[in-house]
């Protein structure tokens, strides 16, 4: 999420075939339940099993590329560029049928079908200047089974004057209506989120000067619940985040060279600081989406 970049971004090279997206450079097959209109099932109903897509983090570049990103092996696959969405991705979420939801400048939200590339702009709308134009945004698990919510964390940029920082408004972004339910403002500044599969919810969350914080998040309030430094990791234009195989994993554009990104680990679990997990990844990162099928231990 956050500023974004100028240019257009180039082809990686990796082979594949023609499909929705364009030319394919990795995509799952299907496998989700889904309703009659071919998307997920409306909010409070099973959402049925998880598609065999949602193993993955899915990241999403300024030029509107979706990549699949696997911390098994630190491999970034392109899949493809969007098919609809015209303001520029701003950021993403992606639920456990395997449908991306990206929010993007101009206020607008897009859904993608990861196994297919159907992609269409949802009738969500917003008046400029109003809350939740732009917005972080995560699942996050619910107490029933196979359930999931959609958290957002409305994002400001031009009202923020003299280094200020107004509290931020969580919400629930409502898939059948198409609308944000606001639920609790909490201090702190812009921050990109992520959701798990035991329900917990946290933001990457840049601080004056571009240094970088994690924090858990109250899913009812949206106050801090706690907060960890992440010394090493400074924020540049923009920044995104998921959480796989227990480990938080942070993307950062590189400013010096807007075509790439930093990739950091960091175990939730361990005292040591973040671990530069990839220097250089070929694609600028904007929003990283994960589902909350996602492992919560490595895969052995």
């Amino acid at each position: 999420m956050d500023h974004p970049v100028d240019g257009s971004h180039g082809e990686d090279g990796s082979a594949g075939e023609a499909g929705p997206f364009g030319a394919i450079g990795h995509v799952g097959e299907g496998g989700s339940a889904r309703d009659g209109s071919g998307w997920d099932p409306p909010p409070g109903s099973s959402a049925g099993p998880c598609s065999d897509v949602t193993h993955h983090i899915y990241l999403v570049s300024p030029y509107q590329e979706l990549f699949s990103f696997h911390p098994a092996d630190l491999e970034l696959h392109r899949i493809g560029r969007l098919g609809c969405g015209d303001g520029g991705p701003f950021s993403m979420a992606v639920d456990r049928n395997g449908v991306a939801w990206i929010v993007d400048w101009n206020g607008s939200v897009s859904r993608v079908d990861i196994a297919t590339g159907r992609c269409e702009v949802t009738p969500y709308k917003v008046e400029d200047g109003a809350p939740f134009r732009n917005f972080g945004m995560a699942f996050a698990a619910d107490d029933g089974p196979d359930q999931e919510t959609l958290y957002v964390r409305d994002a400001v940029f031009f009202n923020d004057t003299d280094g200020a920082n107004p509290a931020r408004t969580l919400g629930v972004f409502d898939r059948r209506s198409y609308a944000v339910r606001p639920l609790g403002q909490g201090a702190g500044a812009n921050a990109d989120l992520t959701g798990t599969g035991d329900g917990r919810l946290f933001g990457f969350v840049k601080q004056p000067a571009g240094v970088s914080s994690v924090s858990e998040l109250d899913k009812l309030t949206g106050a801090t619940l706690s907060e960890r430094a992440l010394p090493g990791v400074t924020i540049g234009s923009s920044w995104a985040f998921a959480t796989w195989g227990g480990d938080f994993w942070f993307f950062v554009t590189n400013d010096e060279d807007a075509l790439s990104s930093r990739v950091y680990r960091l175990d939730p679990d361990s005292q040591a600081p973040p671990e530069l997990a990839v220097p250089v990844l070929l694609t600028a990162v904007i929003g990283a989406g994960v589902s909350t099928c996602a492992p919560t231990e490595v895969p052995h």
